[in-house]
């Protein structure tokens, strides 16, 4: 299986997580259908994200090292780090080779030599074009067949040496000044945008490979450049099956940079939010189905994943001697084999779990299953005890509450709950036993500042009486310097006025958040 990897010059998007734990899932699956996959994930660090980017030379890679002051290399080499560390705080197994581009170039300029050779590419003024009308199976994999539809879909046009605007690049000359290039037989240049995925993926799977992943926007034209290279290199069909995760949508706009929905992981994190909360989240949709993020459905997520770990805890305190059911763990398991084989249910399969769930099994037997479930769900159900362990001294608390408890010591035991709850820990009385657990950052954010992700979940109070003559709002993110200032000037200014202030805080992570705090209570103080 090979997956197109991401182009380092920044952090990739949640919208982009979302195709890498489609291919995940994938993997996962078919391991436990008892295959081995050997996964390739290419890194672009040669950074030509569109046509008309790279018919000018623009190379995000280089944008980016500019901007920030640094190398390419360096720039490359920072984002990789921060790429595959998402990916492990999502739980993605990783791939066998993570090949960079920038090490296949003799592998790329091979692969366009022979092109040429073969009469489906040529080069004009040290540029190497493929020959579109030359390939007749271009366009079938997006449906873009006519002429008309394929015109429709090039972007700006920058270069009138190309033979037919359809045409794209398969070798580009450097332009005066350029900092990454090689030597080739036409001159020194760069790769175009879609022979890199070309070169690596039958370098490391060979000419004839299963699956191919990558998200929508990768089909057309990637993935269709990609196909009428391969297959006029190798001079046979390359890549089985194509897959494709549908868009991840932000409060129902597709992501992107300009609109300020771009969302990155630690977008998510400084929220106090789990990584996996997010991959809860996309498995209660199809990959192949657009999925709207927003905060609200996060924080659900969230919750249900606590709620689902919660379940775990209690069922290792409980299933102790317990002797699993093996008839019904086969019958279980064959279900939600049927669910991930059924182009890849998810949605399906997390509902197969919630009804074991609320099943009448014994604890042992539902362990046993959503251990097994958890291979390919991702969610680290197994690490839970691990996770939910407490030092002895609390452990020891725990049992002079119970202690309390027996003597009818309510009062007693009540403390040693608070203190304990002050302490960072959640007590839970069961019909048998007492649960203890440290509490999850998520947890302890919420305690001490509720959020909102949306007007839905704040009560309206349009058609009610003014209550103040004069409401200053403001919104604020980070900047607490800032913040701070517009904060007094309003309040100086408003004096002894009957008036209020609001402030919506929108998710700072400086200090800004605890500075509110501080600010409330001496207000409260006061008054």
């Amino acid at each position: 299986m090979y997956t197109c990897g991401p182009t380092v010059y920044r952090d990739a998007h949640i919208g982009n997580l979302r195709s890498y734990l489609m291919a995940d899932w994938i993997r996962r699956t078919l391991e436990l259908n008892g295959l081995d996959v050997v996964h390739i994930k290419n890194i672009t660090d040669v950074g030509h994200m569109r046509q008309e980017v790279l018919e000018q030379g623009g190379d995000k890679v280089i944008a980016a090292a500019r901007a920030e002051g640094k190398t390419p290399a360096q720039i490359a080499e920072f984002y990789t780090e921060r790429f595959l560390n998402d990916e492990k705080k999502l739980n993605i197994i990783p791939a066998q080779e993570f090949p960079k581009a920038t090490d296949h170039v003799p592998e790329m300029l091979e692969i366009t030599e022979r092109l040429v050779e073969r009469g489906l590419a040529y080069e004009i003024g040290g540029n190497v074009y493929y020959e579109v009308g030359k390939f007749d199976g271009y366009g079938r994999l997006s449906g873009n067949i006519a002429d008309a539809d394929l015109l429709e879909a090039v972007r700006v046009e920058a270069d009138p040496l190309k033979r037919d605007p359809r045409d794209f690049t398969l070798w580009k000359a450097a332009e005066e000044g350029r900092e990454l290039k090689w030597p080739s037989i036409w001159g020194e240049g760069f790769p175009g945008w879609h022979i890199e995925c070309s070169a690596m993926s039958i370098k490391y799977l060979g000419s004839r490979f299963d699956i191919h992943t990558g998200g929508v926007d990768n089909i057309f034209p990637h993935h269709e450049g990609e196909i009428a290279q391969s297959e006029g290199y190798a001079g046979e069909q390359v890549v089985n099956i194509w897959t494709h995760g549908q868009h991840l949508l932000a409060d129902g706009v597709k992501m992107a940079k300009s609109m300020g929905n771009s969302f990155i992981l630690s977008d998510i994190e400084a929220q106090g939010i789990d990584p996996l909360a997010f991959r809860y989240l996309c498995l209660t949709a199809q990959y192949d189905r657009r999925l709207n993020f927003t905060f609200t459905s996060l924080k659900a997520a969230q919750r249900a994943l606590l709620r689902l770990r919660n379940m775990v805890w209690q069922w290792n305190m409980l299933a102790n001697g317990d002797t699993a059911n093996a008839e019904a763990i086969e019958q279980w398991q064959r279900r939600f084999e049927s669910m991930v084989n059924d182009n890849l249910n998810m949605p399906g399969a997390l509902a197969l779990t919630w009804e074991l769930v609320h099943s009448d099994l014994s604890p042992a037997t539902k362990l046993q299953l959503l251990s097994d479930y958890d291979r390919v769900l991702g969610l680290s159900l197994n690490s839970v005890v691990e996770q939910y362990r407490v030092p002895n001294e609390v452990a020891d608390e725990i049992s002079h509450r119970s202690e309390h408890r027996g003597q009818q010591d309510y009062a007693r035991a009540d403390s040693i709950r608070a203190d304990l709850s002050d302490s960072g820990f959640i007590v839970q009385d069961g019909g048998v036993a007492t649960f203890v657990r440290p509490k999850t950052e998520w947890e302890m954010r919420q305690e001490r500042w509720h959020t909102y992700s949306s007007e839905a979940e704040v009560a309206p109070f349009i058609g009610e009486a003014n209550r103040v003559d004069i409401s200053v709002g403001i919104v604020a993110c980070n900047y607490q310097g800032d913040v701070q200032r517009c904060v007094n000037s309003a309040l100086h200014w408003l004096g002894d006025r009957d008036a209020e202030v609001v402030v919506v805080d929108n998710g700072s992570v400086d200090g800004t958040d605890e500075w509110w705090k501080r600010l409330l209570h001496k207000m409260i103080a006061y008054e």
